[in-house]
């Protein structure tokens, strides 16, 4: 799906940037983009460049922005973790983001915990998600990917997987959403990242530095704060 975001002067550079829907970080409404998309836009803005918005599954997202023909190419909102380190320009950080274990029958304190307590876990197809649960010793057949027409709340009634790992504020907003909000058991918070502006591996200085910029001065003088309250908690 393609959406256009026109900036204030007509003549200003049009980036293309990709959305990847992660409620309530990013979602695709005509009025608000999620709070990271939402603040995105505004550093978008400010520094004075026009937005092609891109929302397309994850995979497709995350593929298109890391290939090495990619240039000037932005991606919302990238969780930073070790395999991804050098496939993308990192521009700032927006948002810290909480990870836990969801199921229905017993919490956990620890990834070994998890590992002991877990057969199946499910986690959104390649996404940060499943990197740490890689990188914290979960074996291949011990990690389902989830599809996007897979949702996690189904998944679980049907005891298809023991446990959703993903997170936090993505979790409690499905969990209000079905009718099987009483029985589900929300774990410590595990794997914490933060969610970044990224861009293509090659990306001009100029434009990193314009960016960053911006959120840095939305930070200062608390737009970026501002636009985090409309949401409520998303820790």
């Amino acid at each position: 799906m393609l959406l256009s975001t026109a900036a204030a002067s007509c003549t200003a550079q049009e980036l293309t940037m990709y959305l990847m829907e992660v409620p309530p970080l990013t979602i695709n409404t005509a009025e608000r983009k999620g709070v990271v998309g939402d603040i995105v836009l505004e550093a978008m803005r400010r520094a004075g460049y026009q937005t092609k918005l891109l929302v397309v599954p994850s995979n497709r997202a995350l593929a298109a922005v890391a290939n090495p023909a990619s240039r000037n190419t932005l991606i919302i909102p990238l969780a930073r973790v070790e395999a991804r380190e050098d496939k993308y320009t990192w521009i700032a950080p927006i948002l810290k983001v909480n990870r836990a274990f969801f199921s229905l029958d017993k919490t956990v304190k620890s990834f070994g915990e998890a590992r002991a307590a877990f057969k199946v876990i499910g986690a959104a197809r390649g996404t940060a998600g499943v990197h740490i649960l890689r990188a914290n010793g979960f074996a291949d057949g011990q990690i389902y990917e989830l599809n996007q027409d897979q949702t996690p709340q189904k998944m679980l009634l049907n005891r298809r997987i023991d446990a959703w790992y993903g997170p936090v504020a993505e979790g409690k907003a499905w969990v209000k959403t079905s009718d099987i909000d009483n029985r589900v058991q929300v774990s410590a918070p595990l794997g914490p990242t933060y969610n970044y502006l990224a861009c293509s591996k090659s990306c001009d200085a100029e434009l990193v530095s314009r960016l960053g910029g911006a959120l840095k001065s939305m930070e200062k003088d608390g737009t970026s704060k501002s636009i985090q309250k409309k949401y409520g908690d998303i820790e």
